[in-house]
């Protein structure tokens, strides 16, 4: 069950690094190159929190490849990760 978690947080974090590819380019570099691009509201919102997910898994990659993990290591890092999207989206909308 160990390595289908792993490859699960694995595929994530590749999942999430090319949407972040995606968003970047469609809020930053398209508008360079389109004048008439269609805003859609919630992209920046979901770059953040999907940046908030790539670097959090990255963390915990980091930690697993340099032997640091430990098992209460991914309760901590789902706590920050939660605390750090609840921040943002409460600061963001209210």
């Amino acid at each position: 069950m160990n390595l289908t978690k792993e490859k699960f947080l694995s595929g994530l974090q590749y999942a999430t690094g090319w949407l972040l590819i995606l968003l970047f380019g469609y809020s930053f570099v398209l508008p360079v190159f389109m004048v008439d691009l269609p805003t859609i509201p919630l992209v920046f919102p979901a770059l953040i929190l999907v940046f908030f997910t790539h670097a959090t898994l990255g963390v915990r990659s980091t930690t697993l490849r340099y032997r640091l993990w430990r098992s209460w290591l991914d309760g901590v890092l789902l706590a920050v990760l939660g605390i750090a999207c609840a921040v943002f989206i409460k600061v963001l909308y209210f």
